[in-house]
């Protein structure tokens, strides 16, 4: 009843005053719809990150830690927003950019780092084809795989020396890229081989310690390979698909061999592993002529990591006999001398695997401390070792001691 009385009170101040009884819409105050869009054009891209687009252009990241990566319970929340995107500003405070934030993002043409950034995640920025130019941070030390691929506009790179991961393909297919190739027979960073051209003899040089993945991947011409005894990793994929490569010797500075490093490489008949220790990916993939399979001989030292992997997976072994020694041996700790030391480590040793402990010695301390060569390492060793300290420490100053290779000789 109220309700209807105010109407008619109203109709009636319309008669007598000739203003409509309800204002028009313009005359309405409403939400401000720009403040609106604002918000739409802003949100969470980290547990302490935000993000915001203006109307210019410009995406700015702020806040503190890593942004999110692109994940099943993750989506780029500008992704309908990336052809408005022009300038990419991570924030102080950011320590990484997370994988596939702005790929494809066509029309980016610039992107600005804090010094606090320290990686760049997958494909971050790939397809940015619009990218001419970018200079990394002294922080960052990380950048992974096809960060920058296709960027077909990015001539200009600068890469600090912080940098000490590179990632597969990371700046593939990019202007910088192709003009480093045409420099030099191998692009090299940071002791990265990133890219090395296609040729039939491939000597490394002594300046790379890592293989990135794919650095050498289909590379159809290349017959003969040295690698360098400054190489400690190759990493995936390294020579996957070298059709023409007859053999390989791995040096003893190499640590790691990754996955699938030396597949589908078809001529491949020998494979020299000089580190009793190296890391071999345990796939059976990892020296193949195609697909699993692999007629050609693994070489390697007797009881190391490439014995080991040929016996696995069911490939021929070609032995080198025991591994020579950093160290003297009985000298399991390498500190030049045979003592007292040096038998008691290996009593502790056998003591832990006499409980089914691990013993843990390395190939190289393995076959230091067995100074008896009968394929076990125990009290026996200790005792000689023991021995063989006693005889030393009694020379006098003019005499030279003997081996202690003869010296337990004797006794065998």
């Amino acid at each position: 009843m109220k309700f209807k009385a105010i109407a008619s009170a109203l109709m009636g101040i319309a008669v007598l005053t000739g203003t409509p009884a309800i204002p028009p819409l313009s005359q309405f105050t409403v939400t401000d719809l720009s403040a609106s869009a604002a918000a739409a054009d802003s949100g969470v891209c980290g547990k302490n990150a935000v993000w915001q687009l203006d109307s210019n252009g410009t995406l700015t990241v702020s806040g503190t830690g890593d942004m999110y990566s692109l994940n099943s319970n993750y989506s780029i929340p500008w992704a309908d927003k990336k052809d408005s995107i022009k300038q990419v500003i991570i924030g102080d405070g950011i320590t990484s950019v997370g994988a596939q934030s702005f790929s494809d993002c066509t029309n980016l043409v610039s992107v600005t780092f804090s010094d606090t950034v320290t990686s760049i995640g997958s494909s971050a920025f790939s397809g940015c084809r619009s990218l001419r130019s970018v200079t990394f941070p002294k922080s960052l030390t990380s950048i992974s795989s096809m960060a920058f691929a296709l960027c077909k506009s990015l001539a200009e790179v600068n890469i600090p020396s912080s940098v000490t991961y590179i990632g597969s393909l990371a700046f593939s297919n990019t202007p910088w890229l192709k003009a480093e190739a045409e420099n030099s027979r191998f692009v090299i960073v940071n002791g990265m081989l990133l890219f090395a051209a296609d040729t039939k003899e491939a000597v490394i040089p002594d300046s790379v310690t890592t293989i990135v993945s794919n650095a050498f991947w289909g590379h159809s011409l290349l017959e003969k390979l040295y690698i360098p005894n400054t190489v400690k990793t190759i990493e995936n994929n390294a020579f996957a698909s070298c059709s023409s490569l007859t053999s390989v010797t791995i040096p003893a500075s190499v640590e790691d061999i990754g996955m699938q490093a030396f597949s589908n490489c078809t001529a491949l008949g020998e494979v020299v592993i000089l580190s009793p220790d190296c890391k071999i990916f345990g796939r059976p993939t990892t020296f193949t002529n195609k697909s699993e399979e692999y007629a050609g001989v693994i070489t390697g030292y007797e009881g190391s990591t490439a014995a080991e992997y040929a016996d696995k997976y069911g490939r021929s072994f070609v032995s080198l006999g025991r591994p020579p020694l950093g160290s003297l041996l009985g000298d399991v700790n390498n500190d030049g001398t045979v003592n007292a030391v040096d038998a008691s480590s290996v009593l502790a040793y056998y003591a832990r695997t006499s409980t089914d402990q691990a013993g843990g010695y390395d190939k190289t301390q393995e076959f230091a401390a067995d100074v008896n060569y009968d394929g076990s390492i125990n009290a026996v060793d200790a005792s000689n070792i023991l021995s063989y300290y006693a005889y030393t420490s009694t020379l006098k100053e003019d005499e030279t001691a003997r081996s202690i290779e003869d010296f337990i000789a004797d006794y065998y």
